[in-house]
């Protein structure tokens, strides 16, 4: 068998991305995700290998900058896509494209690589390992509490639509970025992958909602959600699914927080990704 490692082509896009979308279960996207994929996508940064006209692996790696500790900020890669067809398994595909990737990113002069591995157990062969920790909770918020910090009760929550308040969004989120180590810089794009919101990727629950948090007519913090149905209509069976919150300040952070765990007939809070050091923890009357 010969196959060919090379860096993606423009209209080579479609096959390369269905190869992907195959190796992760073969479950239909959207035709905005895929549009927004492509738009993401750095060329040269991608790479494919061919067995003939079929593609049989794919890697990518964004261009980003990560915040590290002391403030500062540096070049890293975000690798990303990384399959291999099924059936071209345990042939050294992967270990072609992971070395390729790691001497194209030494050769850019990005001194870190970073990514979310779904099958964690493959990336430490190549040098990578446990950099931070997030966790996911579920809270039963007919059991808790929350103290809420002064100044709490003067930030004004309000609805908006998604794609309505999508600047003043990216911006507090832009602030917090040199504050936080491990937070990504966004590239211009990244905005409209965050409002990426197709309805197989619900899993029954409502589309994506927004509340902003100001003050002094300024947008300090946002919260993007769903709220699924797990019950009977009739009572409090309703889930909240946080997707996204940001805040610029302890105030703003629990007035999002409060309204999260207050939303009418919800009982379960279920949020995925979050700090490990996020202030909710130390407001609620039980942490168990």
């Amino acid at each position: 068998m010969t196959t060919d490692l090379r860096v993606l082509r423009q209209p080579e896009w479609d096959t390369w991305y269905d190869n992907l979308v195959r190796a992760f279960g073969g479950v239909p996207e959207s035709s905005e995700e895929r549009e927004v994929m492509n738009a993401l996508t750095e060329y040269d940064r991608f790479l494919g290998i061919w067995d003939g006209d079929q593609c049989v692996g794919t890697a990518g790696a964004f261009s980003f900058r990560v915040t590290v500790p002391g403030g500062t900020s540096v070049p890293a890669a975000g690798i990303t896509m990384v399959s291999v067809a099924a059936t071209h398994r345990r042939r050294g595909l992967l270990r072609s494209m992971m070395r390729r990737q790691l001497d194209d990113i030494r050769s850019w002069g990005e001194p870190l690589a970073v990514l979310t591995a779904s099958e964690p157990v493959i990336y430490g062969r190549f040098g990578y390992g446990i950099a931070t920790h997030q966790y996911n909770v579920e809270i039963d918020t007919t059991r808790v509490r929350l103290s809420v910090p002064p100044g709490t009760d003067d930030v004004r929550l309000r609805y908006a639509a998604p794609a309505d308040v999508l600047d003043a969004c990216e911006a507090v989120y832009a602030r917090l970025v040199p504050g936080r180590p491990g937070m990504l810089a966004r590239r211009p794009g990244w905005d409209r992958a965050m409002l990426l919101d197709p309805e197989s990727e619900r899993d029954g629950a409502s589309p994506l909602q927004c509340v902003v948090a100001e003050r002094d007519d300024e947008v300090v913090g946002y919260a993007r959600y769903r709220i699924k149905q797990d019950g009977d209509h009739r009572g409090a069976g309703f889930t909240v699914r946080l997707d996204q919150l940001e805040a610029l300040d302890p105030a703003t952070h629990a007035a999002l927080w409060r309204f999260l765990f207050e939303i009418d007939l919800t009982s379960t809070l279920h949020a995925l990704g979050r700090p490990v050091d996020e202030a909710w923890q130390h407001m609620v009357s039980d942490i168990r």
